[in-house]
């Protein structure tokens, strides 16, 4: 169960926003490569193609948002040939992540 403080402000959004940022999650969790643990959180990976990033951008400013605890960090791992979207937060981000994001729900 996610800690009291970790809840998405629902009032961020308006009705358009609350669809798009809908439809950006199932489009990116499709994309999803791989995803790490960290200790406060998450890393998770995508194939670095221009209109992913484009995508990840446009989801994380929704996300700010609408989740303002959530520390957001994007890096292109030129190397990997990724793009790695950090997702890190207080105690219980992890929890909450998992619940919000199916992607993650099987890691523990």
């Amino acid at each position: 169960m996610a800690e009291a403080g970790l809840a998405c402000r629902i009032d961020a959004f308006d009705a358009v926003q609350r669809k798009r940022h809908a439809a950006l999650i199932a489009e990116l969790a499709s994309a999803v490569r791989g995803v790490e643990e960290l200790g406060d959180g998450y890393a998770v990976r995508f194939p670095s193609r221009p209109y992913l990033f484009l995508r990840v951008a446009e989801w994380v400013e929704l996300e700010r948002a609408c989740c303002p605890f959530l520390d957001i960090g994007i890096a292109f791992e030129n190397g990997a040939g990724s793009i790695r979207v950090d997702l890190r937060g207080p105690v219980g981000v992890k929890d909450f992540l998992r619940s919000q994001f199916p992607s993650l729900e099987h890691i523990r």
